[in-house]
């Protein structure tokens, strides 16, 4: 009898242990990144190196393009020095068409090619849009001053997104998931357990991809590690194909086969080292006593007004990155879909809850740096910080009342304080 019981308490502890250890057998190790002095110069090169139809450093594959939109990484992350942000002129339009009857799908429109044969346009998103490649962001949003938005078929979504800072990433890579998804729990019990597709609280989900790994990069959280994301920006930006990213094919000759992969997995870990190598950036504070106090006030205002809700100042062991790298609902205005990968890949009509993004749900972008990577939002749309603030919307709509409540000087110290985020 007491060999049964025996044999029973043990069935019953291994019951209740396998998951703990099915968790712990399957967690995924944090990424910790070996900055080789090689590694980093060869990175360099390439990061600032313009490429070519058959450049000689993609010798197996075509070199730029097909379908590219820009010809170098640096040309578009230069502002606040080397890996930084980009202006309006470097947005990637992406667009999310959505049929009636038919299955949904979404892409990115290229602005250049190699060949004339191979541009794309967003009329070959939808017949009924001009022939265009690189749409103005004041035809896809209401801007200030201007009146030249154009008229969307109802089944299209166009959007843009405007270049990342990349600086201080390595940090971010390193970020265990079981942080963000800690991050996730604490979001979620502090408001009573509120979903996250609600815009009444701010709680954020991590978006947990399909190989189970949480997202840390992008504007949707789409890539799980520095590597991919790196991997991913070369395909699509540059069209180098490389094992983890095919290049895009032209809209308008899908067939297009390369002769090879462009980057060896070699180059591509030798940009990821290069860009893990840039330093992060510094919340510097002014010498005059007077403007440091400024400043310091609107630190503590940040986290008054709820700002401090999403963008936490520190996440794990990674201080000043002011971001909780969850999805948030954003509401209506800051509504944009669109792929970053290839082929587009269909989208859930009904979107599950733990599933892809949805058009308003967007990655917390990090603020340190912040006062070095105008324009602001991820269209950009916003030229200034007072701006990007005002136009917050769904989980942010009662943070952003506060600031408006806030007397004139308090919004002004706490955008000091932000000013106080700079590149490094």
């Amino acid at each position: 009898m007491s060999r049964s019981y025996g044999f029973g308490y043990l069935v019953i502890g291994v019951l209740v242990l396998a998951p703990v250890g099915v968790r712990i057998w399957n967690r995924v190790p944090p990424r910790k990144h070996v900055l080789d002095t090689e590694m980093v110069q060869a990175g360099k090169v390439l990061f600032e190196h313009e490429w070519t139809v058959n450049d000689p450093l993609a010798p197996n594959g075509d070199g730029l393009g097909p379908v590219f939109n820009a010809a170098s990484c640096v040309a578009c992350h230069k502002q606040g020095g080397l890996g930084g942000s980009g202006g309006l002129k470097h947005n990637v339009t992406n667009f999310i068409i959505r049929p009636r009857g038919g299955k949904s799908r979404e892409g990115v429109v290229h602005a250049q090619s190699i060949n004339p044969r191979y541009q794309e346009t967003i009329a070959q998103v939808d017949p009924r849009l001009p022939a265009i490649a690189r749409p103005q962001l004041s035809q896809l949003v209401s801007l200030p001053g201007r009146n030249d938005r154009l008229t969307m078929p109802a089944e299209v979504s166009l959007s843009q997104r405007n270049t990342p800072a990349l600086h201080g990433d390595r940090l971010i890579d390193e970020i265990p998931d079981r942080v963000i998804l800690a991050s996730e729990r604490a979001q979620r019990m502090k408001w009573g357990m509120a979903p996250p597709r609600t815009e009444q609280f701010p709680v954020g989900r991590a978006l947990r991809l399909g190989d189970g790994r949480v997202g840390h990069f992008g504007w949707k959280a789409q890539a799980a590690s520095l590597s991919d994301f790196v991997r991913a920006a070369c395909a699509n930006e540059l069209g180098l194909g490389n094992s983890g990213q095919g290049q895009p094919r032209p809209m308008g000759i899908p067939g297009y086969q390369p002769p090879g992969l462009d980057l060896t997995d070699q180059q591509c870990d030798q940009l990821t080292t290069f860009i893990a190598s840039l330093p992060r950036p510094e919340e510097r504070l002014p010498a005059d006593i007077g403007t440091r106090e400024h400043a310091l006030a609107g630190k503590k205002l940040f986290n008054q007004v709820g700002c401090a809700d999403c963008h936490t100042p520190d996440l794990g062991s990674v201080a000043g990155v002011y971001s909780d790298l969850l999805l948030h609902h954003m509401g209506q205005p800051l509504e944009g879909g669109g792929s970053y990968n290839e082929p587009p890949p269909n989208i859930p009509e009904d979107p599950d809850p733990d599933g892809p993004p949805s058009p308003f749900e967007w990655r917390t972008p990090p603020l340190w740096g912040v006062a070095d990577s105008a324009p602001y939002l991820h269209d950009g749309r916003a030229a200034t910080l007072e701006e990007a603030i005002k136009q917050h919307g769904g989980q942010a709509t009662a943070a952003v009342s506060r600031f408006a409540r806030l007397a004139p000087v308090q919004q002004g110290q706490l955008v000091a304080f932000l000013k106080t985020l700079r590149a490094p």
